[in-house]
């Protein structure tokens, strides 16, 4: 199969679909400040909460796009889902301070609406000029390119005199610079990472000419390996025929790409129900998963080579979050309400139960809730919300603490508002922190702390932002580094798979509200062993213990 295909057409039938999203109860326009710049969204309103498609459109200058000529073309994006964005930087001609622009709207976008890291770019005319710049800067996150007649090549339009203000430079030091600031140039880091292009690009196109711009890019990404479709309709110049934009393979070539294959979602097996309010899975050394029971104030014990639930410890101080230390001894944390020991308790492997931890400064925790350990195996970090528990409180503050081998306790940092869920990176560099109130106006947020050389975390930075949605409980570590997260509520509910930097990659949905998960060992490391509520237990509100068999 040849890496590009040109095709002659002569017309295109049309068939207008798409209204005002304004006023369309199908869709919503959203208009927006960004950086001092105008943008706009425009969503269906039945859209996907996660890894949301989406089309980046440029250029917007003097209201674009608009209902006549592109509202056929976004209104089939619409309905298949995929959400189009842009944002008005003015006449940047592809330069550097607007791809820098453009980089901000994508986090903001990417982080802060749950829209999919990749986006899929359309350039009309000259904005072939900055998505075809920007891409190449970042071609990781862009799953393909189309233009409508784009400006590939600054020399065609709008010349080096015109463009070079905007570079801060003049005609001659712009030309010196075309290998970093011309798009026809910058093919090679797009074939790279397979990116697909696809052109519409009239033959008698006197502004934009053809041959120096999408010709010059599909010859040149042949020759780099990349796959280009370019169609030419005979006769058309630079002009509004309505051809360039109800062309059904370019809609169908960015909703493919956008939508993308799905990923397979493993259906979560459930192992056992029954309990007042499970939560904190941990897996020994041995492979078996211990889990709490909150309410019912008892730690179990499952054990996956004979599929069985047995009770471990009772009267377990209300434990909450456990994990393993290399020894096999098992640390929890102990949690506030009639019973618990608001401390931090370890069971070795005789079954013998000691305080490791009970209070900061002379003052009792609030109700320790969830931990994590370093790479070493030494030093713990553990949240102190207070979510139940009429006892009297000593601190002032729900913090994160430090608990070091010799149970010497540090404030790690008390930069939250009630911490649960906690997580250490596999660096040791980086501590995630999920932040969640439960009030309606309450903070629910995925942070991220840096650790300092004296164990202490400081810089505080925002990965994911709840909303009103129900946020994090408890969290994993997933092999690639990938953070598990048990989150939302209803519908929503299930694992949030982000990556460390807070881009959200998959949610695999859950029959009922989940409150933590962990993974196996060994021949089980891509198994997830999730804690969460069972709409089918016999008791009003069940919880039981499920598994996730994730592929590689």
């Amino acid at each position: 199969m040849p890496f590009f295909s040109i095709r002659i057409i002569i017309s295109l039938f049309a068939l207008n679909l798409f209204s005002d999203a304004a006023n369309n109860e199908k869709y919503q326009w959203e208009r927006l400040k960004f950086e001092s710049c105008d943008a706009f969204i425009i969503m269906p309103k039945n859209h996907i909460k996660a890894q949301i498609p989406w089309v980046m459109y440029a250029p917007t200058l003097r209201g674009l796009p608009n209902e006549r000529d592109e509202g056929w073309m976004i209104g089939h994006f619409l309905e298949s889902g995929i959400v189009v964005a842009g944002i008005n930087i003015g006449e940047s001609y592809g330069n550097p301070a607007g791809r820098e622009i453009y980089t901000k709207f994508h986090k903001f976008l990417t982080t802060e609406r749950s829209f999919n890291q990749k986006a899929c770019l359309l350039a009309r005319s000259r904005g072939g000029l900055m998505l075809y710049n920007w891409a190449a800067d970042n071609p990781g996150k862009v799953k393909c390119i189309a233009g409508i007649y784009p400006v590939c090549d600054l020399r065609s339009y709008p010349g080096l005199n015109r463009a070079a203000p905007a570079y801060g430079m003049n005609a001659d030091e712009l030309g010196k610079s075309l290998k970093i600031n011309n798009p026809v140039e910058k093919l090679k880091p797009l074939a790279d990472a397979e990116v697909p292009i696809f052109h519409i690009h009239g033959n008698v196109d006197r502004v934009v000419p053809l041959k120096s711009n999408s010709g010059d890019v599909a010859k040149k990404y042949q020759r780099l390996g990349g796959k280009m479709q370019l169609i030419v309709p005979n006769g058309q110049g630079h002009n509004m025929w309505e051809g360039f934009f109800h062309c059904q393979e370019l809609v169908d070539f960015v909703i493919t790409h956008a939508k993308g294959k799905k990923s397979s979602s493993p259906e979560p097996e459930l192992i056992w129900e029954g309990g007042d309010f499970t939560e904190g899975p941990a897996v020994g050394p041995d492979g078996s998963v211990l889990f709490s029971d909150v309410g019912a104030d008892l730690i179990y014990k499952f054990s996956p080579k004979n599929e069985k639930v047995t009770t471990f410890r009772k009267s377990s101080g209300r434990a909450n979050g456990l994990i393993f230390d290399p020894e096999g001894n098992l640390i929890a944390c102990e949690g506030a309400n009639t019973g618990g020991g608001r401390r931090i308790s370890v069971t070795s492997k005789n079954g013998k139960i000691r305080t490791l931890t009970k209070e900061w400064q002379g003052k009792r925790f609030n109700s320790p809730n969830d931990l994590t350990i370093d790479r070493a195996g030494k030093n713990i970090y553990f949240t102190d919300p207070r979510y139940v528990g009429g006892e009297e409180r000593d601190l002032e503050f729900e913090g994160i603490f430090l608990v070091r081998p010799d149970g010497s306790t540090e404030l790690a940092t008390d930069d939250v508002k009630k911490p649960n869920g906690i997580l250490i990176s596999n660096d040791g560099k980086s501590v995630f922190v999920a932040d969640h109130e439960v009030t309606s106006d309450g903070t629910r947020q995925l942070l991220s702390f840096s650790v300092t050389e004296g164990g202490k975390l400081e810089n505080k930075q925002v990965l994911h932002d709840f909303g009103t949605s129900r946020g994090i409980d408890g969290m994993a570590l997933g092999p690639k580094g990938n953070i598990f997260a048990t989150a939302g509520s209803g519908k929503e509910a299930g694992i949030y798979i982000f990556e460390p930097g807070g881009n959200l990659l998959q949610v695999i949905n859950l029959p009922g509200d989940p409150t933590n998960c962990t993974f196996g060992h060994g021949k089980n490391s891509l198994t997830l062993y999730v804690t969460a509520q069972s709409p089918k237990g016999k008791k009003k509100q069940s919880y039981a213990l499920y598994r996730l068999r994730l592929e590689k």
